[in-house]
């Protein structure tokens, strides 16, 4: 109830906030001296901005014959909806342009990519096809093929694959008897993604509230903890991230806790941050910028 209050508040200074502010999603990304066991390693990143100020967001990492790729959701003033795009990122803080990799008629977004047997595959965010899609890579980073739906007739968002212990899980919010997504946390599982028969995790819904379990990047170890980065949009959409720490995972039972929330404090002009993937030492995330207005 208090969530629901909270919510029609910030809803109300959103709107406030819009005639004051433009705004647009952002990356920030970096390498550390030692892998993310602090939120004040994610100050001093490096920033890329869309040149029009439009969104550039959902950003994943890959790591392929030693050079640095960032996989993301695109959007501009041609393609009415979001599509994906890759870049390579260079230590000195430099990338190269931007090159469309899936642009359909419908919309595309977290570009999840992650490796199985020496092959790169993506999970894309393709709710308005009611799928879960896996797309492979048949000439990296640029070129990509669907290999087969993971799901069918089902809503469901930022679709996220974990390994773990012999088993591929994934973690996804539908809007299955919810209002919104994020209101629950749904998790299916299979031994082999690539031949895959998915079955339903039978807690799911293994978390439920309102609009603080969509998934917000890969599951990573942070501080010695495994934790899966969620959305809190209670403030607004993407309005901060949280760690939650992943305390049991098996196909007969799921529990985590809350751990730590990242709020979008290394700069005072962003209001918001709703994807992070760190590997290793390097971290990519995702921020909203504010500008004011021309008067």
């Amino acid at each position: 109830m208090m969530r629901t209050i909270l919510k029609k508040w910030y809803k109300f200074q959103q709107k406030q906030q819009a005639k004051k502010f433009n705004s647009h999603w952002y990356m920030r990304f970096g390498w550390l001296d030692k892998p993310l066991k602090q939120q004040d390693q994610l100050k001093n990143l490096f920033e890329i901005h869309s040149l029009q100020k439009f969104t550039f967001a959902d950003c994943f990492y890959a790591f392929e014959n030693d050079r640095h790729f960032i996989f993301f959701e695109e959007v501009d003033d041609v393609h009415p909806v979001g599509f994906l795009s890759v870049l390579e990122v260079f230590k000195d803080g430099s990338y190269t342009k931007p090159q469309t990799i899936l642009k359909l008629d419908n919309h595309l977004s977290y570009p999840c990519v992650f490796n199985v047997e020496n092959g790169w595959y993506m999970i894309p965010e393709t709710s308005a096809n009611k799928t879960v899609e896996l797309w492979q890579s048949v000439d990296f980073p640029l070129k990509w093929q669907k290999h087969s739906d993971i799901l069918e007739n089902i809503e469901a968002v930022d679709s996220t694959p974990f390994y773990h212990q012999g088993v591929w899980y994934l973690f996804t919010s539908t809007r299955r008897n919810c209002k919104k997504f994020g209101d629950r946390l749904d998790v299916f599982f299979t031994e082999n993604i690539l031949d895959p028969h998915w079955q339903e995790h039978p807690q799911n819904p293994v978390c439920k509230g309102h609009q603080q379990f969509r998934m917000a990047g890969k599951p990573f170890i942070y501080n010695g903890k495994l934790v899966r980065p969620s959305q809190d949009s209670l403030k607004r959409y993407g309005g901060n991230i949280e760690l939650k720490e992943i305390l049991e995972l098996s196909p007969t039972s799921y529990k985590e806790q809350l751990l730590e929330v990242i709020l979008p404090e290394w700069n005072t002009e962003d209001d918001g941050c709703h994807t992070i993937n760190a590997e290793n030492n390097f971290i990519v995330l995702d921020a909203i910028r504010l500008s004011n207005k021309k008067q």
